[in-house]
């Protein structure tokens, strides 16, 4: 069995931060950050626009949609499947309450598609069962190679969904070292993995953390959803995401070692498609060979 840093960081990549810890305030302040769908920023002149703005209100914070020409389209039996997904992953939040009382409970978020579904679901689930958003803190890893997008991304969740946002700026294994020692009240932590992710293929929804680390159940709803799924749950429910899936990435790690999807580049030269030499690629739920959902990360050098 691998460590629960496999588990956990599978959409950020492997940290190498620095030794501080930061437990930050519980709200923070953002500026410039998108949610989606909304209408895209161009990185070039032939990334089409998404189309004229709305606005709709969605649990505490009012946030921008569009009716996007570039929606995902969905068919009955996709709609049929997610609500089946989404039910799923109640009952499992069910189980897990009957195993955990609301303040033993941790989710760790890294600004991913995956971990953005999770929250969704679980912010959902407490509001049908008046369980307050607070009371479910969300961990963060923060890291000086993160993607500036990520970091708004992750403050807007914050937000958006009204959490209190546990932060610390250190490789994860210290973090949940120092996060055992600050808040000890917490057993078990709410992690978006799916069995198609790196050494995930043989997890369970409930696994126990390994040796050497602090004692908590990692908890694994995702697991049997595929990366098709998490972009119709999207889609279907006009979630917010970070706005680099509208710009090629499918998998986000650290900007050291990620870049665009190569099998999203919308032109066929790949040497520029704009005065400014910079190419385009279609969005992230475009992608239509799952398997290649990890091509934009950069191997690291043995």
């Amino acid at each position: 069995m691998r460590d629960i840093h496999s588990y956990i960081t599978i959409e950020s990549g492997e940290p190498n931060m620095n030794k501080c810890c930061t437990h930050t305030q519980t709200t923070i302040a953002t500026s410039n950050v998108t949610t989606a769908p909304t209408a895209l920023q161009p990185r070039s002149k032939c990334v089409l626009a998404l189309g004229s703005n709305s606005s709709n209100k969605h649990m505490s914070e009012k946030l921008e949609r569009s009716d996007s020409k570039a929606s995902l389209p969905l068919t009955a039996d996709i709609r049929v499947q997610i609500e089946g997904r989404m039910q799923t992953a109640f009952d499992f939040f069910t189980q897990t309450l009957e195993l955990y009382s609301v303040d033993q409970l941790m989710f760790c978020f890294n600004g991913g598609k995956d971990c953005t579904v999770l929250l969704d679901l679980l912010m959902r689930y407490c509001r049908l069962h008046s369980i307050n958003s607070r009371d479910i803190p969300m961990l963060y890893i923060k890291s000086d190679d993160a993607f500036a997008e990520i970091d708004e991304f992750v403050a807007r969740c914050v937000r958006h969904y009204n959490v209190q946002l546990i932060e610390y700026k250190e490789s994860l294994k210290e973090a949940l070292t120092h996060m055992s020692a600050d808040m000890p009240r917490i057993k078990a932590v709410f992690v978006g993995s799916r069995n198609t992710d790196p050494y995930c293929e043989h997890l369970e929804p409930m696994s126990p953390t390994d040796n050497g680390w602090p004692a908590m159940m990692r908890l694994n709803p995702l697991l049997q959803w595929s990366y098709h799924d998490v972009w119709h749950y999207i889609h279907m429910y006009n979630v917010p995401y970070c706005r680099l899936y509208d710009q090629g990435y499918t998998s986000i790690g650290y900007r050291s070692n990620t870049v665009p999807n190569p099998h999203l580049l919308r032109c066929e030269s790949d040497t520029h498609c704009a005065n400014d030499g910079t190419c385009c690629y279609r969005p992230a739920w475009e992608l239509e060979d799952a398997t290649q959902e990890r091509a934009g990360r950069i191997a690291r050098k043995q």
